[in-house]
């Protein structure tokens, strides 16, 4: 008799125990669903899309004015290569603008731009302005399914002397397009 009470009071235990806890704890949720895929790479980034900042590997500030960016004097991105590119080879294109206190600091720059260990092409400027630096992209450079295109400018403004950061170009886009 004496087994078969403590039964039921331990039943009773138990059960006043789940009642009396109900709702304090925070509960874990379980999903059946498969994690959302990473965003695709990009061909062609717009420094206003805020999406695009991920491609932006190094040598990129923050978004301003929600349009542009500035860069360093060496910086990197990643793209994906246009449908064809692999066969076709592809246009690089970045568009950018040299306000005037960079001219007026540093004269001329020039801005030269590679994909691994094959240089693509350099371009001398020496007025302020918007510019967009085109060079073609050999086929066999863009054969997977992203590639990292870093570009240089041969000088740029060292942090502290306009601003803290060191700045070169205010970009604005940068993309490979099929030719």
């Amino acid at each position: 008799m004496k087994s078969r009470l403590n039964r039921v009071c331990c039943f009773f235990l138990v059960l006043l125990l789940a009642v009396s806890c109900r709702g304090r704890h925070s509960r874990a949720q379980v999903s059946n669903e498969e994690p959302e895929a990473a965003p695709s790479v990009a061909s062609v980034l717009k420094m206003s899309d805020q999406a695009a900042s991920v491609q932006l590997l190094k040598g990129f500030h923050s978004l301003e004015g929600g349009a542009w960016r500035w860069t360093a004097g060496k910086f990197q991105v990643l793209l994906r290569p246009p449908t064809a590119a692999a066969q076709k080879g592809a246009t690089l294109s970045f568009a950018f603008s040299l306000p005037d206190v960079v001219i007026q600091k540093l004269s001329a720059l020039s801005l030269s731009a590679s994909i691994g260990n094959t240089k693509l092409k350099t371009e001398k400027y020496s007025k302020p302005g918007p510019y967009t630096f085109s060079a073609d992209v050999p086929a066999a450079l863009l054969v997977g399914d992203a590639v990292t295109v870093d570009f240089e400018f041969d000088k740029s403004l060292p942090s502290g002397s306009v601003d803290q950061r060191e700045l070169a170009a205010v970009a604005t886009s940068i993309g490979l397009e099929s030719k």
